[in-house]
C-alpha cells in the first residue's frame, strides 16, 4: 500500500469518525433522526460510509468556522460575531523587522482599530516581549562564550 493511499484511508476513515459521532448524537437528541438514522443502515456499507464522510466533511468545516469567529472575537475583543457573508473573519496586522544584533528588541503589533485590544492583554504582550528579548540577549552571551 502506498503512502498517498494510507493517508486517503486515515482522512476517509477520521470523516466517517466525524459523521458517526454526529449521526449517534443526532439518534440521541432527536427521535426522527433517529428512523432516518435506521433507515440508512439498510444500505450498502459503501454507501453509508460515503454518507458519513460527507456529514463528517460538513461537521468539521462548521466546528472550523465556529472556532475561528470565536477565536476573531477574543481577538477583536467584542462579544458580536462580526464575522463575513462567507463566515470567515479576516484580522489585519503589521509588524516591524526585529534584527538580532541588538541587546533591546521592540516588537510592535498594530491591529485595527487598535483600542479593541483589552489593556490586561497589551500589558501581557509587552511582558512575553521583554521575556523574549532577555532570553535572545542570553542566548547571543552563551554564543560567544
Amino acid at each position: 500500500m502506498e503512502t498517498l493511499d494510507l493517508e486517503k484511508l486515515f482522512q476517509k476513515s477520521y470523516y466517517v469518525t466525524l459523521g458517526a459521532t454526529s449521526s449517534l448524537l443526532e439518534v440521541i437528541q432527536d427521535p426522527a433522526k433517529r428512523e432516518e438514522n435506521l433507515k440508512m443502515l439498510g444500505r450498502s456499507f459503501d454507501e453509508v460510509t460515503q454518507d458519513l464522510a460527507n456529514k463528517g466533511v460538513s461537521v468539521e468545516a462548521e466546528a472550523r468556522s465556529y472556532v475561528d469567529s470565536f477565536i476573531a472575537q477574543q481577538v477583536n475583543g467584542t462579544g458580536e460575531n462580526k464575522s463575513s457573508e462567507n463566515g470567515l473573519t479576516t484580522v489585519t496586522t503589521t509588524a516591524k523587522t526585529v534584527y538580532d544584533n541588538s541587546t533591546e528588541t521592540t516588537i510592535k503589533v498594530e491591529t485595527k482599530p487598535a483600542d479593541k485590544i483589552k489593556s490586561s492583554m497589551r500589558d501581557e504582550i509587552q511582558e512575553l516581549t521583554q521575556q523574549l528579548s532577555s532570553l535572545r540577549a542570553e542566548m547571543e552571551q552563551l554564543r560567544t562564550k
